[in-house]
């Protein structure tokens, strides 16, 4: 992850977000505890941890989309893009809506999340797959 990629933001509100699908309490711990450390390494005052279980959860979400629309945080720390969505339409539209509305969108795995790094973060998930 690129260390710089939040380095300016002193003080800015973060809300971490942790979502293990398999319903995982240990995975979702761990999750905690490394965006935690992000957020203190990076001068980020996390003011709310998000843990969910099994597929995104559309009140908690629709919850996280209104705090973003009135401006309540600055900065959404995630372990891994996929915890937005389900498809790359889902994470796309979640993460246009989040930096549409002043919301700075970080993922530990894939770094800074927006219109311009989707389609190459997208990408690097793919496999090139050679016939011999």
């Amino acid at each position: 992850m690129n260390s710089k990629a939040i380095s300016n933001e002193k003080a800015k509100k973060a809300i971490l977000y942790c979502r293990s699908v398999a319903g995982d309490r240990a995975e979702l711990q761990r999750q905690s505890d490394t965006l935690t450390e992000y957020a203190k390494a990076n001068g980020l005052s996390a003011i709310r941890t998000v843990l969910e279980c099994g597929k995104m959860d559309a009140l908690t979400y629709s919850n996280l989309r209104l705090q973003a629309k009135y401006r309540e945080f600055d900065v959404l720390i995630v372990p891994e893009l996929e915890v937005l969505g389900n498809s790359a339409i889902e994470i796309t539209q979640e993460v246009n809506f989040l930096t549409e509305n002043g919301v700075k969108v970080i993922s530990l795995k894939d770094g800074e999340l927006n219109a311009e790094t989707l389609p190459s973060t997208f990408r690097k998930g793919f496999r090139i797959l050679s016939h011999n």
